[in-house]
């Protein structure tokens, strides 16, 4: 089993290390001169991300939450609340750097419910007899879509504080969420047929689309308007 939770961690942490590394690497050192957001905060709040993902995937397990459409969308209305409590402190509030925090809150978050996942796929097919290959079909995508789409709803969730909008922005990264849960619930509940792969692939595409258009069409204007909103001005912001 020790093998089985390192795998697990590899598989629920690599890609969100990577989306994470993308996300930012143009409002950071050494692409801008002054970073956009503080790393030490940045890599708390990814940490802090980790143990909420952990305890939101617990009680999905307690509650057999994958089985149920309704429960998995409860649980994406916990997961988003679970961020706006983290995020909506005086600190953060009405700061443009609050994006990028969102961002980490996400991504941490992500790799806390990943890893659980990962962990509970893997052992069951290993506990089956099912070689590595097949695992790494299964466990590649969930993890991969999971980091998309969850750090993007952090990302939606910091825009939301920074702007002082924080249900309004809250609600438009519930919206995604509650789709890509209902997407997993159908893919667990399909495992053992041709649906679970079309469900996984849905889960990307998803993903995918939702990462672009938030990181990389929206986050520049996003971060030039609350500049703008802070009676700031960088003219180094990415186009």
């Amino acid at each position: 089993m020790d093998t089985v939770m390192g795998l697990a961690m590899v598989f629920g942490i690599a890609p969100a290390l990577l989306l994470m590394f993308l996300g930012v690497r143009n409002y950071t050192f050494p692409r801008v001169e002054q970073p956009f957001f503080s790393d030490p905060t940045f890599f708390m709040l990814f940490v802090v991300g980790m143990v909420e993902g952990s305890v939101v995937f617990v009680a999905m397990r307690i509650f057999n939450a994958p089985t149920s459409i309704v429960l998995m969308a409860l649980m994406a209305v916990v997961q988003i609340m679970a961020m706006v409590v983290v995020m909506n402190l005086k600190r953060f509030r009405g700061k443009s750097d609050s994006v990028f925090y969102g961002f980490a809150l996400g991504l941490g978050s992500a790799c806390g419910l990943a890893t659980g996942f990962c962990y509970l796929m893997y052992g069951s097919l290993a506990d089956s007899g099912i070689g590595l290959d097949l695992s790494v079909v299964a466990l590649i995508p969930i993890s991969v879509s999971m980091s998309l789409v969850i750090g993007c709803c952090g990302t939606n969730v910091g825009e939301g504080i920074a702007r002082h909008r924080v249900m309004e922005y809250a609600l438009q990264a519930l919206l995604p969420l509650v789709a890509f849960n209902m997407l997993l619930s159908g893919a667990i509940t399909n495992g053992d047929s041709l649906l679970f792969y079309v469900f996984l692939g849905v889960m990307v595409l998803l993903g995918a689309i939702y990462y672009y258009y938030v990181m990389y069409k929206r986050l520049p204007g996003m971060i030039r308007e609350v500049l703008r909103m802070e009676g700031k001005k960088r003219s180094d912001v990415p186009k």
